[in-house]
């Protein structure tokens, strides 16, 4: 539980500039205080993870709205939506798309749990 705190922190203080056509990534955004910067501006639309597969974020005027990790098949792997109140709504799934609890996605996913470690690291240092 810990961890996926953790997660949505990090999440939050990530996301958030003006709409384009172009893919954009983590290294192309900025973070102040809670918002996220692209080109200077707050950010809405879609953040990927470099590899394009890993993760998405999806902010509006910069701010983190949802996000999504998936596991190497392509399948959802973790999907948080923050409501308007501010609370996530949390899901985690198995390689085969079924329901599964955090612990056990920990123990089983080990690669891609460090694989978000990573990415949570990068928005951190931003």
């Amino acid at each position: 539980m810990k961890q996926i705190k953790i997660l949505i922190i990090i999440s939050i203080a990530t996301l958030m500039t003006t709409s384009c056509t172009k893919k954009i990534h983590i290294n192309e955004v900025s973070f102040e205080k809670d918002s996220v910067y692209y080109n200077n501006k707050p950010f809405t639309g879609e953040i990927r993870t470099e590899d394009d597969k890993t993760g998405i974020f999806n902010t509006d005027k910069g701010v983190l709205k949802s996000l999504k990790f998936y596991h190497d098949n392509g399948k959802e792997a973790i999907s948080m939506k923050i409501k308007d109140n501010g609370k996530p709504e949390t899901h985690i799934y198995d390689d085969k798309g079924n329901p599964t609890d955090l612990v056990s996605f920990q123990q089983k996913y080990m690669d891609l749990w460090i694989k978000i470690a990573l990415v949570q690291g990068e928005f951190m240092s931003k």
